[in-house]
């Protein structure tokens, strides 16, 4: 079972759903719970293992769940010298056994959240920048472009031709920034306005933010909707250089991330179907994938024209 239980959190890693770890650490008898038992706990309070039996199952389920909310671990202590619950302290929460059988356990709770994903839109030097700033910031990394390849951008998680594409992939987990500096800006930050993407962001001057502020509104956008359109400037000081714009963008992202912008803490939407290319094993959404090939009968999903072209000069050497 614990095998089991730690083999299932691996897979909803991989599939960047939202669950917490339970694990008992120390189980002082006599208690239902024993040492190194683990659950997976969902936000909807569904528990799927077991830690305790019915007096210690709430108190866990319910920090499980205020885990996922605040994106912090903590040590559950249930015991029978604990008079009052206490909220979280110093990485602890204490809790009253008030079961008859009066044991202790102690169990670490664990939240594991997807990593915010930071669309990256457009093929310029400040692009290409802010894709190896956001990999070594742990950022999963997007890129979204029809000239980018793994040549280019080989720090992407992701690669995806276009904005068309793009559009049907975003969800409340990304940061869209737009660094297209001024080739279809338009077009770009439309696509993410009408996502749920949490945060988007525009690489330009404020006069050029306001131009293309002005542009949507004619076209029926409300002000709440523009409102969401950023410029980013983490850094107060003016900066101009490409590698330094990518960092002042990064330095307010991450402050963004900080406030919890991008952490899911809700069961995600339907996972849609992905395939890892075999030659750079970056991730392919399959149902907008440009490059495909088919070997003994089976279909492959290529991230780029370069992945493709090698994957089938294999088959004939």
């Amino acid at each position: 079972m614990r095998d089991d239980i730690l083999a299932k959190a691996e897979q909803m890693r991989a599939e960047h759903s939202v669950f917490a770890l339970a694990t008992v650490v120390v189980a002082r008898q006599p208690t239902s719970g024993t040492q190194g038992a683990r659950a997976i706990i969902l936000p909807d309070g569904r528990v799927e293992g077991w830690v305790g039996g019915h007096c210690a199952r709430p108190a866990v389920t319910r920090q499980g769940i205020e885990a996922l909310e605040s994106g912090t671990p903590r040590l559950v202590v249930i015991s029978p010298e604990i008079k009052e619950p206490t909220s979280i302290r110093d990485g602890i929460v204490k809790v009253p056994m008030l079961c008859a059988g009066q044991g202790e356990l102690q169990v670490f709770v664990e939240p594991f959240l997807p990593k915010t994903a930071l669309v990256v839109v457009g093929d310029s030097t400040v692009a290409r920048t802010l894709t190896r700033l956001a990999t070594l910031l742990d950022f999963e990394v997007w890129v979204c472009d029809p000239l980018a390849d793994m040549e280019h951008f080989p720090d992407a998680d992701r690669l995806v031709p276009t904005i068309d594409a793009l559009k049907p992939q975003l969800t409340e987990r990304n940061f869209v920034i737009v660094a297209t500096i001024g080739e279809y800006d338009e077009d770009a930050v439309k696509t993410a306005l009408e996502s749920p993407a949490s945060y988007v962001g525009l690489v330009a001057s404020n006069k050029r933010l306001a131009t293309v502020k002005a542009f949507l509104g004619d076209l029926g956008y409300t002000d709440e909707q523009l409102a969401r359109l950023k410029r980013p400037a983490g850094l107060s000081s003016f900066v101009i250089k490409p590698e330094e714009i990518a960092f002042s963008v990064m330095a307010e992202l991450i402050e963004a991330r900080h406030q919890g912008l991008g952490a899911l803490t809700h069961v995600p939407p339907p996972q849609r179907a992905e395939a890892i290319d075999p030659i750079c094993g970056m991730t392919v959404d399959i149902a907008t994938a440009r490059y495909t090939s088919v070997r003994d009968g089976q279909t492959y999903y290529l991230c780029c024209a370069g992945c493709k072209k090698t994957f089938e000069k294999q088959a004939t050497a």
